[in-house]
């Protein structure tokens, strides 16, 4: 992210980051989440209802609630989301643990909020960083 002139909140926890000077927000992306939309758009799934919630309490923890905060950035106040890709461990795993992450390049989306909640990523073009 230093790359990118970008900053998270917690280098451990967040799954965002953001460059304020360029209105710019970066989002992790798990690549098992990609499905097809109406036939045709490949999309990903940026953040599910429940990410983030605690089971017990239904309190929003620290991580989900930067993603809320760094989503708004882009929904309400008009800054530019981008995507980089991360694989996890073991897909099934809850949390889950990041295997690796590419770090060649970057994607410029499109979000959408759909009616459940859940906020899906198109791809718009790739960005080579290295």
């Amino acid at each position: 992210m230093r790359y990118l002139g970008a900053v998270q909140k917690n280098a451990v926890w967040s799954w965002c980051a953001v460059n304020h000077d360029e209105r710019k927000v970066y989002f992790s992306i798990w690549t098992d989440t990609v499905g097809v939309r109406d036939g045709k758009r490949k999309s990903y799934i940026i953040q599910e209802s429940d990410w983030g919630i605690d089971e017990v309490t239904g309190k929003v923890k620290p991580a989900r609630a930067d993603h809320d905060e760094k989503l708004a950035l882009v929904l309400d106040e008009g800054y530019e989301p981008f995507g980089y890709f991360i694989e996890a461990k073991d897909k099934d795993a809850y949390p889950r643990q990041i295997e690796e992450t590419k770090t060649g390049f970057i994607m410029s989306l499109e979000l959408e909020r759909l009616p459940s909640g859940v906020i899906l990523a198109y791809a718009k073009r790739r960005i080579e960083i290295r």
